[in-house]
């Protein structure tokens, strides 16, 4: 567990200094995408199910992944995605096209701590293995707040590798992942939950005034911020 945590670090680090994925690693992590996050991706298509909402964004959607299996429902007003990445931004609407659900979706570049987006204007938020690479969360979960309309909420999704074996075997069964690779995936791509109890992010939490709850579920971690 020592080891993952130093690689965590070490990740969470660079992703923080450097935002945004380079072309070469855009294309890897298209391909990793599908093969190890899709099982989460379902996960949080089936927590948006459970609301009624008209307007949704995703923030850093990456290869499009997640806007692909709501565009597919055919049941939003409107699907928006932003991603600070220009070169994801080009894969996720080739993917949009693959799948032919360009014409029901949006994808805009553009940075989540300034995002060009009026006030109040989104029912949801929602992103997936985001917040590890945010440079200011404060300003981020501000941001978030200010675009979403008052009783929405903002749905953060991160995997965290310091859980109980237990929990890992249960999720290790309903995401059809090993183990060992659901251990290391979220090691390399997530946020132990001590950043939320302790760390940096319960600072930058406070720092924001927001309200906020976190519900773990395996070695998935929610962040609710509530508007």
């Amino acid at each position: 567990m020592n080891v993952l945590n130093v690689l965590n670090n070490i990740f969470v680090r660079l992703q923080r200094w450097k935002q945004g994925i380079p072309a070469g690693s855009a294309h890897l992590y298209n391909w990793l995408a599908t093969r190890l996050l899709e099982e989460s991706y379902s996960y949080v298509v089936k927590d948006i199910d459970k609301e009624k909402i008209d307007k949704i964004l995703e923030i850093d959607h990456g290869p499009g992944r997640l806007l692909i299996e709501l565009a597919m429902k055919n049941t939003y007003d409107l699907l928006i995605g932003i991603d600070i990445s220009k070169a994801m931004a080009y894969i996720a609407r080739r993917n949009f096209i693959c799948k032919k659900v360009y014409g029901s979706l949006n994808s805009v570049v553009a940075d989540a701590h300034m995002m060009p987006f009026r006030n109040k204007f989104f029912d949801l938020i929602v992103s997936t293995g985001t917040l590890y690479h945010i440079r200011n969360p404060a300003v981020f979960f501000r941001e978030c707040i200010r675009v979403v309309k008052d009783g929405g909420f903002a749905w953060i999704y991160e995997l965290s590798h310091d859980v109980s074996d237990d929990e890992l075997s249960l999720s290790s069964k309903n995401m059809k992942k090993s183990k060992f690779m659901l251990r290391i995936t979220a090691a390399l791509h997530g946020l132990p939950r001590r950043e939320y109890n302790q760390g940096y992010i319960r600072d930058a939490l406070i720092e924001s005034s927001i309200k906020y709850r976190v519900m773990y579920n395996g070695v998935i971690t929610k962040l609710i911020l509530i508007s």
